[in-house]
Parts: C-alpha cells; structure tokens; sequence
C-alpha cells in the first residue's frame, strides 16, 4: 500500500468518524483528488464479506492480507448487505447511462457485494444500456488473487462459462481472452455475446486499448477513450 493509498484510507476513516456518509466521503475524496467523473459508492450502510472456512470464519482483509488466502474457503456470505440501501443516485445513475462496464475484478469478492446490496442486480436487469464485462479469467485461472478458489467455493467453475454464469440475468457482451475463443464459440448460445482479444493489462496502452474494445461492445457510436496528459 502505497501512502496515497494510505491517506486516502485515513481520510475516509476521519470523515465518516465525523459523520459523513459514505457517499459524502467519496465525493470529498474525488475532488481532492481531482476526479470530474461522478463516483458512487454502492451502498452507505456497512457490508462485510465474510470467509466462511470449514472451521471458523474470516473478514475477507484477514484472508486475503494477513492470511494471503492460503485457507480453504467453504463459502462466502456478505454480512449486512439483505439490509443495506443503495446509495443515493445509484439506481437513478444504473437506469439512466448509456453504457455500463465491468472491470475484470473478482466476480465473487469484488463485484459480488455490490450485487447483493438490494435492488442493484434488478437495476441492472431493467437498464436500457449495454452491460459489457471484461472476464478476470484466462483458460481456468484468475490473471491475480483468488478469484478461481472462490468461484469454487460458490459452485462456479473457474473459466469465462462461470464469469458468464455469474452475470447471465442482465450481461450482454463478455470479453475474453484470445486464448478462450474457442471455449466462448461453445457458449455463444446462452444470450450472452462474447468478444475475444488480448485481455491482459501491462501497460498504460493495453488498459485504453481493452478500454475502447468494451466501449465499442457498449456504445453504438463506438466512442473511444484519450489518455489524459
């Protein structure tokens, strides 16, 4: 963790111990940074992912920091999130945008909790925009962390049938690797339409590169991205 990163956890701490929502935090945050794009958190009441080992349970920070996931994992529950509220703007923002994409972050840990706080999953379903997701999964491995053990421990399988499977209510383009084209030519007949290409993020041009080919999927206009200067 770098010290931005740090001051950025500092900050947020100071400002909800003093009050703030989360959604007001977030917005502070993103204009001392810099930020002109609008940023919503999914929810400002507390949800906790939860490791359920086949003895005990975990905060995900102690298996995956501390722990470094090295334990097995049984299930994964999201504590709180059956009570929580979407942020305000959230559903109204899903609703109303031209497109929506999914960075290729965990399907389970990462995407998964804001899926679960009530009402986001069923905007999503109901939006008019092209939702387009970039799979965190070449062959049957995650490209980093955990992702394949967890997708596991939910009865997924590890490969872009179970990215798919995860979003299959409301995902209209999935984008995989070249090296899974031929598996996505077996799957095209679920509703789901996938895209190969060179997923892999190395440098600064590979990001805007994947970048237009999801705003290509999602975008009639096929808008493309600038690198800022």
């Amino acid at each position: 963790m770098g010290d931005r990163d740090l001051a950025t956890h500092l900050l947020r701490s100071q400002l909800l111990s003093q009050g703030r929502t989360l959604t007001e935090a977030t917005r502070l945050i993103a204009e001392k940074l810099g930020v002109r794009s609008r940023v919503l958190p999914m929810s400002d009441q507390r949800v906790e992912t939860r490791i359920e080992k086949p003895a005990g349970e975990l905060s995900f920070e102690e298996y995956f920091v501390k722990r470094r996931y090295q334990d097995p994992v049984k299930s994964v529950r999201f504590a709180g999130a059956s009570e929580s509220k979407p942020a305000p703007g959230a559903l109204e923002a899903i609703i109303k945008t031209d497109s929506i994409l999914i960075a290729p972050s965990n399907p389970i840990t990462s995407i998964g909790p804001i899926l679960a706080v009530p009402g986001i999953r069923e905007a999503l379903r109901e939006t008019a925009a092209r939702v387009v997701a970039v799979s965190p999964i070449i062959g049957n491995a995650a490209v980093s962390g955990p992702a394949a053990r967890l997708m596991a421990s939910q009865n997924l399988p590890a490969s872009i049938a179970g990215i798919a499977d995860s979003y299959a209510d409301f995902l209209d383009t999935l984008i995989v690797h070249e090296t899974d084209a031929e598996a996505a030519q077996a799957l095209s007949s679920n509703g789901v339409e996938f895209v190969s290409t060179q997923i892999l993020m190395r440098t600064t041009e590979d990001k805007v590169r994947i970048a237009n080919s999801a705003l290509a999927c999602a975008l009639p206009e096929n808008a493309a991205v600038k690198v800022a200067s």
